[in-house]
């Protein structure tokens, strides 16, 4: 019995010691990701905080009739992906206390797959958002290979030795890109431009997102380990795949920053003239 003890006791340390090099893994991949869409998403509070402080908060209006359905839509898709059930879907609406839009939906608390959907659905307009501005860049950017690529060589390759060598060269780069790519089919670059701002500067998961996703953040790591570990087994490369996929969404998510970047200098510069007109100072809260 000491013996049958001890066995259980080695495969068990093994398994939670593969269990949590797997975990570390896996967030050694988000790393990079995360910390882009966590500059996406100050960048866009940002953004909110002054266009609502203009034109009595409608001024974001500009943005948010494009980029509140794709959010919702993202939320809706992944419903139906999961089973739940949605009870009701408010595309655009904007109201009183600066909801914008939303889905409510409901599901079976018993089944392991639809608690399990709670956790991408609440994360579902990111991947919504980011997919819609890579097809953008693919039917509207004639060479848009180039631009993932100058983004992925320049910045991606070295994000942890990151110099401003790196980013004056970035900076180059996509200006000489942008450049040629407006003077072959300016209308094509403005639409691409304007699409891509108004949808990267809605793309975050609010706090209500966030809320509901919690319930499903335990599941979806136990089934990532289940699907490492069947991986592993076959001899298949699951980090490969993974890597791949997010080096893509980390490229997408600097192209929604270079566009949430230049919106919020252009209501600084907005907002500065407008109190300088006014005869206010430009730095008064």
């Amino acid at each position: 019995m000491a013996a049958f003890l001890d066995v259980i006791n080695s495969l068990s340390l093994q398994w939670v010691s593969w269990s949590v090099a797997q975990l570390a893994a896996l967030c050694g991949h988000l790393g990079m990701f995360f910390v882009l869409v966590g500059i996406l998403f100050l960048l866009q509070k940002w953004v909110l905080v002054l266009a609502n402080n203009m034109l009595s908060g409608r001024l974001i209006y500009i943005s948010a009739w494009i980029g509140t359905p794709v959010h919702e839509l993202s939320h809706a898709l992944c419903c139906v992906l999961f089973g739940h059930k949605i009870q009701r879907i408010v595309l655009f609406n904007p109201d009183r206390r600066g909801t914008l839009g939303y889905v409510t939906h409901c599901y079976d608390n018993r089944q392991l797959w639809k608690v399990l959907g709670n956790f991408l659905i609440g994360i579902a307009p990111l991947f919504g958002g980011l997919g819609c501005i890579y097809l953008l860049t693919l039917l509207l950017l004639k060479d848009s290979d180039s631009l993932l690529l100058i983004i992925q060589n320049t910045l991606l390759n070295d994000l942890y030795s990151l110099h401003w060598h790196s980013l004056l060269a970035l900076s180059g780069d996509l200006f000489y890109f942008f450049k040629n790519a407006y003077l072959a089919s300016p209308y094509h670059v403005v639409t691409w431009a304007y699409l891509c701002a108004a949808i990267s500067l809605h793309l975050s998961p609010s706090k209500e997102d966030l809320k509901g996703a919690w319930s499903g953040l335990l599941l979806f790591l136990v089934f990532y380990l289940i699907g490492q570990g069947g991986y592993q087994y076959l001899g298949g490369e699951w980090d490969s795949g993974l890597t791949g996929g997010l080096n893509l969404l980390s490229t997408l998510s600097v192209i929604g920053i270079i566009f949430a970047s230049l919106l919020l200098l252009c209501l600084l510069v907005y907002r500065m003239t407008w109190q300088l007109f006014k005869g206010l100072s430009p730095f008064k809260h």
